[in-house]
């Protein structure tokens, strides 16, 4: 199956109708497709097909209209699919194509390695405020942002729009954290703590854990010398 042609101009936005029962493996796969189409698009390239951009993600070419099929038509011409535009139209799928505010829980040592990260801002996630339960942080900036006391987050939270949150504090009461959080009005929490949050009603949580993924890496290196 080819690149469908759309009649039309070759800069006209896609007509996107979002499927309400797509899986998480798809949305997963479309963040993987705009990371790629941002490097293509810095690289220089126009267009791609896709049976080209499948090969890039590593999926197959049925696979990746699929997923794009979930959100309606996408327009194309016969050189197939407008890098640019179609990294900026994943963008408005994925909700990232403004800036959203996101809370940080934390400032240890990987809670201000996370406010360095430049890679949050470049898609579109920007840590606007910080807080931890050591009262030697609470009043302080770092990185230019200010660290609140957990006790504030009531009345902070609604101030700067958040609806995001970002858990790298203590394993201790972070369940109880993530009640309070939500509590607050926030919908979505990554959570890097190595420990598991049950996720609040009317919440997503996504947990990462760092040294999980050093281990698998272990075992698979391993398995390679060994093989």
């Amino acid at each position: 199956m080819s690149d469908q042609v759309q009649a039309g101009a070759e800069n006209q936005a896609p007509q996107t109708r979002p499927d309400k029962h797509v899986s998480l493996q798809t949305v997963e796969r479309l963040s993987v497709y705009r990371r790629v189409l941002e490097e293509l698009d810095r690289d220089g390239v126009e267009y791609i097909h896709s049976q080209q951009l499948a090969g890039l993600v590593g999926v197959m070419p049925a696979q990746l209209r699929r997923d794009l099929a979930s959100f309606g038509t996408f327009g194309n011409i016969s050189r197939g699919y407008n890098v640019y535009q179609m990294g900026r139209t994943i963008s408005r799928i994925m909700g990232t194509d403004t800036t959203q505010s996101v809370a940080l829980f934390g400032v240890g040592d990987l809670g201000r390695a996370l406010l360095s990260y430049r890679g949050f801002e470049e898609r579109g996630f920007h840590i606007a405020v910080t807080f931890d339960v050591d009262q030697e942080k609470v009043g302080r900036v770092f990185a230019g942002r200010r660290c609140y006391a957990l006790g504030e987050l009531a009345t902070v939270l609604p101030h700067y729009e958040v609806r995001m949150a970002i858990l790298a504090s203590r394993p201790e009461g972070l369940q109880a954290l993530a009640d309070q959080v939500v509590a607050a009005g926030v919908h979505a929490i990554l959570n890097f703590v190595p420990k598991r949050v049950t996720p609040p009603q009317g919440c997503f949580v996504e947990n990462t854990d760092i040294s999980a993924k050093l281990e698998k890496l272990s075992f698979l290196a391993r398995a390679q010398a060994t093989a």
